[in-house]
This record gives structure tokens, sequence and C-alpha cells, in this order.
């Protein structure tokens, strides 16, 4: 296998440049999808566009940085390889140093390939090499599907263009009017004028995207797994720094108004700076309710159940092991109403999984001991189902009948691709409240032309902006790719619609 990051190594001095080294992971490592832009005031300034492939990161020079206007094309200059430390680098590099200049990181989330959604079986790597990419960023300045077309040489560097796609969050805003670092809150003026001229911002506490688990078939066979409960809630990242402690969503959402107790819980643990990831639960007896969640009213508690730990007193510890960030995580949380730690549960996973059906919960989540935490999905947390469900794109609704009011039952899909695919309607799971509420924000969102990319043949059909999620628990998918006996469960505004997509058992 050819180093990848050679070119890399090979225009540094890191003896005198504190630019991390970093490795290259395995061709088989599971790209965990993160992106990262950064700006970079070097002898000209230029945005670096960095996407994390195949254990490497791909990097692009914009001079101009990203445009959110579809009709605007940017010059995107590819250069070396980066490893994938370097996409938490904030600092100086010395002059005389390649690249020398003060760099922030501008931007960073995760993004997703469309590509094989156009092209089926085209790997992000091989889509770069043939020349043309698109993906869908979530990031916290970035968001929507952005496409990289190669259109030559000069002076033996590729030349590309990127280029904003036509979607909903297109718009002619000046992106690069926003010039603060997402993780430090600082410009690259105040980084590079700053005393230590530091080159790593791990000192102030900043959300990161979760590490989200994928959907198994069975449990894993081999050694080296534990095994937590599967909890029906809201995922949520927890933020302190100080007397400053915010609540976000795994989309960036924040929870600070509806999670007050909470808050107070975390200040007053001793640790004053972390980061924490957990999910905020409603509980029904000895069962998570997300439905009881999300009506709350009184005599619903909330409790943030805590299961990881991204950073801690200014540093960040996801390169460590989970057993080992679980270890930290014990001496940081003291465990008092309305805070908890998730429980590491103890015995086969065969027996445990039959046990967790017969209680009722939702399943169970195995993670590998060994494994670092990666703010994208990932084969290392595997989601193990004792029911079937999973979030769904509302595009539509038809009309209600006899008695019923609002409207009849929900048209919903996900994304493959960009393309919204149907999956059926859902009709049971509603309360005459939900009918009423769910059904004047569907009529507010109404549209003329359906979202869904296939034929809808539904008596009495009103179609909608796809901007509303809903927990769906269903039997399982038809052949023709429906969902047998839906209910619904509870709306997820948590959830980014674009990211909905059909979950497959690995």
């Amino acid at each position: 296998m050819a180093d990848r990051l050679a070119h890399y190594h090979a225009k540094r001095d890191f003896s005198r440049t504190s630019e991390p080294r970093g490795d290259e992971r395995p061709d088989d490592a599971p790209s965990s999808g993160t992106f990262v832009v950064q700006e970079h005031h070097a002898r000209r300034l230029h945005y670096d566009v960095r996407f994390e492939v195949d254990g490497v990161m791909p990097s692009w020079a914009v001079p101009k940085g990203p445009s959110a206007d579809p009709k605007v094309k940017r010059l995107a200059v590819q250069t070396e390889d980066h490893p994938l430390d370097y996409q938490d680098f904030e600092g100086t590099i010395p002059k005389g140093e390649y690249g020398g200049g003060s760099v922030v990181v501008w931007d960073r989330g995760t993004y997703r390939d469309i590509t094989s959604g156009a092209v089926p079986g085209t790997s992000m790597r091989a889509a770069i090499e043939a020349g043309h990419f698109s993906v869908w960023i979530e990031g916290e300045k970035l968001h929507g599907g952005w496409s990289f077309t190669r259109t030559g040489r000069d002076g033996g560097k590729d030349q590309w263009i990127m280029v904003k796609r036509a979607d909903a969050h297109a718009s002619d805003v000046d992106l690069t009017a926003q010039t603060r670092s997402v993780i430090s809150d600082r410009t690259a003026e105040e980084v590079a004028g700053a005393p230590d001229a530091p080159t790593w911002t791990r000192e102030v506490a900043t959300w990161e995207p979760p590490m989200l688990a994928t959907l198994a078939r069975s449990a894993p066979v081999e050694a080296g797994w534990v095994y937590e409960r599967k909890l029906d809630g809201l995922r949520c990242i927890a933020v302190r720094n100080g007397d400053e402690v915010h609540l976000w969503s795994r989309n960036h959402l924040p929870f600070d108004s509806r999670f007050p107790e909470i808050i107070d819980a975390l200040r007053a643990l001793p640790a004053d700076r972390f980061v924490l990831d957990g999910e905020i639960v409603a509980w029904d007896g000895d069962r998570t309710s997300f439905g009881l969640l999300q009506r709350g009213g009184p005599g619903v508690v909330a409790t943030y159940c805590i299961f990881d730990v991204l950073q801690l007193m200014g540093r960040s510890v996801r390169a460590l092991t989970y057993e080992q960030r679980r270890s930290l995580l014990a001496q940081a949380v003291d465990p008092v109403d309305p805070i908890r730690l998730v429980d590491v549960l103890e015995g086969e996973v065969g027996e445990l999984l039959a046990s967790a059906c017969r209680d009722g919960w939702e399943g169970l989540i195995a993670k590998r001991a060994a494994a670092p935490y990666v703010t994208a999905r990932s084969n290392d947390w595997r989601k193990l189902k004792c029911t079937a469900s999973q979030e769904l794109v509302i595009g539509g609704w038809t009309d209600p009948r006899g008695a019923r009011s609002g409207f009849g039952a929900l048209l919903v899909g996900y994304y493959d691709g960009s393309a919204l695919r149907y999956a059926g309607k859902v009709g049971t799971g509603f309360d005459g409240t939900t009918l009423r509420a769910l059904g004047k924000d569907l009529a507010d969102r109404g549209t003329d032309v359906s979202p869904f990319a296939d034929p809808v043949r539904e008596r009495g059909a009103h179609w909608c902006l796809p901007e509303l999620v809903a927990a769906v628990g269903f039997t399982e998918w038809t052949g023709d790719g429906k969902l047998r006996h839906p209910r619904f469960e509870g709306l997820r505004p948590d959830k980014d619609p674009r990211t909905v997509v059909r979950e497959r058992p690995s």
C-alpha cells in the first residue's frame, strides 16, 4: 500500500512545526465521514477543505472560500493528503516552513458521500480519482450539497471547481464573512498575535458531532465487545466551560431551555470543563418512553443518561479506548438525579438481548472496547434492536376519514442520495392532540409538488415540505421497500431530515 502521507511528511520539518505528524489508517479502517475547513493565512489567504477518506484527508485549497451560491464556481486546488489529526490543528506554522502562517478551524462536522447514490458502487476515493464527486455537508457554517469537478492541471497541481448544489441551503450570503474558529471562537489574527502562539486549542470545551451506531443483523461473535442498554430518548452532547453549560442535540440544536434541571446538575459537578455524550430520557416505570419525553408535562422527569466523554479538563480524550474513557467518566461524573451513568452490562450477549426484549427495552448497543471515539457513524458501535424502528421524513398526508380530525395518515420516506424515496403511509399511533397539532404543522408546510422521487398513489394525498422527521415503529420492510404495520411514535425535532436514510443491518 502506497503511503498517502508521504508528500505531507516530505514537505514538513517536524522539529520546527508543531503540525501533527499523524499516521495513515489501514485501507480497511472504516471512514468516519468527518470534514474540516481551515482558514489559512499563509502567503495568501485561502481555505483548506478536507474530507476523511480511507484513513487520511484528501485536501483542496480554495482561495476565495466556499460559496453558498450555485451560480458561483470556486477554484479548488488539490493538495497533498493530510492526516486525520490535522482536522483539530489550530495555531501558527513558523515562517519559512511550508504553509507558514496562522490557521484556525473555520468549520467542521460530518459529510455524506452522495456520488454513490447517483453511481452505485462508486467509492469516495474512486470518485476523486475519476475527477468528480458530490457531498452533503453538515457543519456549523456549511450545510447542504457541494460538487467538486476536476478541470485540468496547472503548475503540476490538479485544478478543480467547487460548486454549491441547488438545495434549500443555497443563498447569496457571504459565508467567509464569518471569521471565527468553531472550536476556540478566535480569529486567525488573534491566533497569530497570541503570546504563546498555541498550536492546539483544547482548553475551551466545544460541541462535536456524536459517534453514531450502525444497525446490526446479529451480535458480534468475536471477543472484545461490551454492551449497554439502548435508550429511547434525545441524544445530547453536554458542554461545560466553568459556570457556562449548554445542551446540544446531535445536529447542534440547543436543548438548554427544555432541561434546566440537567444544566444545574452538570454545573454542580467537580470537573468544570468537559464534553459528555448521552441520552435524555423520560422513565415510564423501568422503560424509557420517547412519547412521554416529547409530551412532557407535570410528573414527567427528564434524566440525562451519560455513556461517554469526548473532552475533559482541556484535553480531547477521543483517541483513548472506550474502556479508558469509561474510567475517566466514572471519575468525572457523580451520578446524582437528574443525571446517571449508563451501566455496562455483564453476561453473554444472547442472554442479555433476550432479557432486554422480555423487559420491553428497545435493545442493546454493542461497543468495541478498544475503539476510539469518532465523530460520525461507525461499525465500532452497533445497534441490536428488539423491534424494528427508525426515523423517516414526512413528505405529505392523506385526508381524515370518519370522525377523525387533522389528517388520516402520514406519507413518509427516506433519502437515497438526494432523492426522497417513498416508504409508505403511517396511520396509527396518534392521539387527538397530536392529530390536531401535527395537522396544523403539515398544513403550514403545504406545497403543490410531491417531494418524493417515486410516484405515490394514495387517495386524498397532500404534499408538504420535507422538514419534519417522525420516529416510526414497524414489523418489517416489504420486498418493494415499504413499511409493514407502521405506527407513529413521535416527532424527532433533533434529527435533520437530510440525514435520514434507510437503516440496513450490517
